[in-house]
């Protein structure tokens, strides 16, 4: 060992020397008191989080809902409308993309899965909406269906089948 680097170990030997013979500075026990209060504080505010965070069903069951009412606007020709359950759609779809579930394991992410499955469908919609094209509309749909199947199956809940409505479910609404 060099002289320099011998020096200096006694240097910091004789530093922590004086701490220890001092006690411990009050400020940093304060600090440290105050980081835990606040760490104790964020997990109690994660917990709260977690305890809000909507069901990946409950947010599943509002993308079917916007489905629904997409496909009767479409069917009704209403395209004012059709725009407005067409983003109402893409709202939905984007609140499942964000939210990931920690407890469940999918073989990929929604974030990774929903945009190409159901996105050119999506698109296609949008055009058949500026288009007012009826037939456009309907096999866009159909396409939307089926990509929400392929993303069910890809998640390993293809059991879980969607379909186009076959009886008006929402009777308090014109489309």
């Amino acid at each position: 060992m060099s002289l320099k680097a011998l020096t200096v170990l006694v240097a910091v030997g004789v530093v922590l020397a004086g701490c220890q013979q001092q006690g411990p500075d009050p400020a940093i026990a304060a600090q440290a008191k105050e980081i835990e209060a606040l760490k104790a504080q964020i997990e109690e505010l994660n917990g709260r989080v977690d305890a809000a965070a909507p069901d990946l069903a409950v947010l599943m069951a509002g993308a079917l809902t916007q489905h629904a009412k997409l496909y009767y606007a479409g069917k009704a020709r209403n395209w004012e409308l059709a725009a407005y359950a067409l983003h109402e759609t893409n709202e939905a779809l984007q609140e499942v993309q964000d939210f990931e579930d920690p407890l469940q394991q999918f073989p990929t992410s929604f974030s990774e899965l929903v945009p190409p499955l159901v996105g050119p469908a999506l698109g296609a919609i949008h055009t058949a909406i500026r288009a007012k094209d009826g037939n456009q509309f309907d096999e866009a749909f159909n396409t939307l269906t089926q990509a929400c199947n392929t993303c069910h199956a890809t998640l390993d809940h293809g059991f879980i089948l969607v379909q186009p409505p076959t009886t008006r479910e929402f009777t308090n609404q014109k489309f």
